[in-house]
């Protein structure tokens, strides 16, 4: 089912916090094919911005960003936005337990491809 043609079905709004263009051009682009409005920001001070004007669904943040990590974002959106699924990103598996432990609902290691993000964030019933 193509969720752009079908306007009696709910727009899900995502969040992208990655500084990597062709991260978020791969991942918005996948989302925007199911429907899913994408926004983007570069850093954690973009992110923080974006949060202040917008409502999202889900928010997918990477762990390391150019001004921080992105656990120091994960408090801020778990107050914003307490129904958001949230997707934590890195090239690093290792950061898996720490960014769980820090509120993620899942992790995805980069790189990864359409496949396992969507099976990934079918489990957290952001889509079918």
């Amino acid at each position: 089912m193509d969720l752009q043609t079908d306007k009696s079905l709910p727009v899900h709004t995502a969040l992208l916090v990655d500084d990597e263009e062709e991260i978020c051009l791969l991942l918005c682009n996948m989302l925007r094919r199911m429907g899913i409005v994408c926004h983007v920001a570069h850093s954690l001070q973009e992110g923080r911005k974006a949060l202040g004007s917008g409502e999202y669904d889900a928010v997918f943040l990477d762990v390391n960003l150019p001004d921080g990590l992105g656990y120091e974002m994960i408090p801020d959106i778990k107050e914003v936005l307490p129904n958001a699924r949230l997707i934590a990103i890195s090239a690093m598996d290792n950061e898996r337990p720490r960014a769980l432990e820090a509120g993620a609902d899942i992790f995805v290691p980069k790189p990864f491809n359409r496949d396992t993000m969507f099976a990934s964030i079918r489990k957290l019933g952001f889509i079918s």
